[in-house]
């Protein structure tokens, strides 16, 4: 296979070539002319996925099926990994959850489309606010021997970790799970400055979704936004759909962290891709509005995201000072660097040919997929109408 676009980051069109899999090449095309090319960029990457296009993880009857069709339906974003992304609740629904995922990765060919689970939760603030949309009746302090089972369910596929590290127990299980190789995140907390700089100590080295899952209402200072914002130790996620995070605090959010420290991630959950309305979900009821906004009704908090990855890397752009090359390193470099996958998030010979290849309107901040590409194959293609080509 060989491909020709504008690699994002360089200058000048080149001709890609893939075996088995593989970035062997990429040679410059001379005398090329550069608008008349679409971009190539590394695979996008996201770190927490709940669902997508009417498939829920969290539900008790969740089924390997239905963890295949939400890689599937990620393709036409340009995602080509991700992490399900269980949530707390009843321990025998997440250990049926861990199950699905686990079976689907070993069953669905997805090994290379799952890198890791994420575990949001159960262990995480029980307060109104930062525990966000997760029920207060399934949130408990961190057990090792419960984890010990959702590992086993999971076959060993849990490598993320997001928890509040003021609960009970908190800081001596960061570090439990940071000495097995689990990365651990920050999130749903009511932290104060001493235990967030103690939970760094212990290991942590994410905030999830940064400036969510929080208080409606802040101390101007301190607060355990700040305090995440100014620890130069902690990667950050963001969730850029306009609702989680209004533009200026996605503008300011990214300054703080710099281009090498944030991760772009969409939360997504079922409704993504759906259409609007209201549902019915484990006894509550949930509105999808016009905008693509996701409520818990009767309450101001979110529930989850219908962002797509491809819309959030250009809102990145749209929101920020960020340019396409640097949005599009938050989408894919980053989380692979912070997952430890040496293997892809680059363009680059000897690199994993997970690719996208992609238009950019930078007069209307449009960004359109044409192909997504995992492992050398071509896993999406966008087709035009006429005569039925990229």
């Amino acid at each position: 296979m060989q491909l020709t676009g504008r690699i994002c980051g360089t200058e000048g069109v080149s001709v890609i070539t893939v075996d088995r899999g593989w970035i062997r090449r990429i040679v410059p095309l001379p005398g090329a002319i550069a608008e008349e090319w679409p971009w190539i960029a590394p695979g996008l990457i996201d770190i927490q996925v709940n669902g997508f296009a009417g498939h829920n993880l969290n539900v008790a009857e969740v089924t390997a099926e239905d963890v295949v069709a939400i890689a599937e339906a990620q393709f036409p974003t340009g995602v080509t990994r991700f992490c399900p992304t269980v949530t707390g609740g009843p321990e025998e629904r997440m250990r049926r959850s861990l199950q699905a995922i686990a079976r689907a990765r070993r069953e669905g060919h997805l090994e290379e489309h799952i890198p890791c689970i994420h575990l949001e939760g159960p262990y995480i603030s029980p307060e109104e606010g930062p525990r966000g949309a997760h029920l207060r009746e399934f949130i408990r302090p961190p057990d090792r021997d419960e984890f010990r089972r959702f590992q086993e369910a999971a076959e060993g596929l849990i490598g993320l970790v997001t928890l509040a590290p003021e609960v009970e127990g908190a800081l001596p299980f960061i570090e439990w799970l940071v000495d097995q190789g689990i990365r651990v995140a920050l999130g749903h907390t009511n932290a104060t400055t001493a235990e967030i700089h103690a939970a760094i100590r212990a290991g942590a080295s994410l905030s999830t979704h940064l400036g969510n899952g929080s208080h409606a209402l802040l101390p101007r200072h301190p607060n355990y936004i700040w305090d995440q914002l100014a620890a130069d130790e902690l990667w950050a996620s963001f969730i850029v759909d306009g609702h989680h995070l209004p533009p200026a605090v996605v503008k300011c959010f990214l300054r703080c962290k710099g281009v090498e420290r944030s991760i772009l991630t969409t939360d997504a959950v079922q409704f993504a891709g759906q259409p609007p309305g209201r549902y019915a979900v484990a006894g509550r009821t949930i509105e999808v509005s016009e905008d693509g906004r996701i409520s818990l009704v009767g309450t101001p908090y979110l529930a989850g995201a219908c962002l797509e990855m491809h819309r959030g890397v250009a809102n990145l752009v749209r929101f920020s000072d960020l340019n396409l090359a640097q949005a599009l390193t938050v989408a894919s470099t980053n989380p692979a660097r912070f997952l430890g996958l040496a293997e892809v998030g680059r363009v680059a010979p000897g690199q994993r040919a997970d690719l996208v290849v992609l238009d950019w309107e930078e007069a209307t901040g449009c960004l359109t997929i044409r192909q997504t590409i995992a492992g050398g194959k071509v896993v999406y293609e966008r087709k035009i109408e006429g005569d039925g080509h990229v």
